[in-house]
């Protein structure tokens, strides 16, 4: 149903306009659209005081957001829309239709990895059992349309490229472009500003570096796994409790061998969300007599009043003892 409230909030857009003028004509700033915090953070962080960002999921399940007729207004009215294909189905689906001339992908610069075989079919199975509870109600039409939706939600890929440093830089330059398309007389401000943000997430780079090295037990039982990237970055094995779905079920047989993974590996804690209920990894740390830890996967801004860099460095500090590492 959420594919059909968007096409007819997009006619209706057809209908009252959607030009807006270049470099915001209200605010004189330019109107910048991020779909999820990492890349409102990104585009922040290059624009400063000359761009005014959106961010089209300021709070809940970043995976699975749903757009309102107004968040389509703001994004066929943008003078730059940064987003991550595959990532949030509903996203995908408004770009098709209304996205602004100055729209920018990042996939490509993420350099995404491929899921493993065994992987990608697990999260298929996931999202058809996920899919089955949840429109079990629907009509048959709309359940088809929903299934083939949900489908392409994260296609083969693990999405969460943000929590590398090294990957997050990469696509820095490409904010700089778009920025700079939509408002060229500033382009190189926002070089400059690109090019201090790369700096400070090369800094991250190397206390992810010292802050892991030489780690007793170099295995982080997380949530979901979030942390594929950062674990091949920095030398560490990431078991999830669920998939690269937060929201799909785990099953008792899942539950077990994250368990025994545990207990062989000598792993003490065990890593829940901020965003997401915990119930798993808290009753799985019982079970083990271990303790449970928050790590935050930054696909929403928990605390508006800590940025990326500064949970990164949390997020470091909570691995970094728990895999006792020197």
């Amino acid at each position: 149903m959420r594919k059909i409230i968007c096409a007819a909030a997009i006619g209706a857009l057809a209908l009252t306009g959607c030009s807006a003028g270049a470099k915001g004509e209200q605010s004189g700033k330019v109107d910048a659209v991020a779909s999820f915090y990492p890349l409102a953070y990104v585009t922040s962080q290059v624009g400063g005081d000359l761009v005014q960002v959106t961010n089209l999921t300021p709070s809940g399940e970043a995976h699975e957001v749903e757009l309102s007729a107004k968040d389509l207004t703001t994004m066929s009215r943008a003078d730059a829309l940064i987003y991550l294909s595959g990532f949030q189905a509903a996203v995908d689906d408004a770009v098709k239709e209304a996205a602004p001339k100055n729209t920018l992908d990042v996939a490509k610069a993420a350099q995404l990895k491929k899921l493993s075989a065994k992987e990608a079919a697990e999260h298929e199975e996931e999202h058809e059992h996920k899919h089955e509870d949840k429109h079990e109600a629907d009509h048959e039409g709309e359940h088809q349309e929903e299934a083939g939706h949900d489908q392409h939600h994260h296609g083969a890929f693990d999405p969460h490229f943000w929590l590398d440093p090294q990957r997050l830089s990469q696509v820095v330059p490409q904010v700089v472009a778009i920025l700079s398309k939509a408002d060229p007389k500033h382009s190189d401000t926002f070089k400059k500003n690109g090019k201090a943000l790369q700096d400070k997430l090369a800094v991250l780079d190397k206390e992810y570096r010292a802050g892991l090295t030489k780690c007793a037990t170099p295995t982080a039982v997380t949530a979901h796994e979030a942390y594929g990237y950062l674990a091949d970055r920095y030398g560490f094995e990431q078991v999830g409790v669920k998939g690269v779905d937060p929201e799909a079920e785990t099953s008792l047989t899942r539950l077990q061998e994250v368990a025994n993974i545990a207990k062989a590996k000598k792993v003490n804690v065990l890593f829940s969300e901020s965003a997401l209920g915990d119930k798993d990894t808290k009753t799985l740390a019982e079970q083990l007599g271990i303790k449970s830890e928050v790590l935050d996967p930054l696909e929403i801004q928990v605390d508006k009043n800590r940025d990326y860099l500064q949970v990164m460095q949390d997020n470091l500090g909570k691995l970094s003892k728990a895999m006792k590492c020197q």
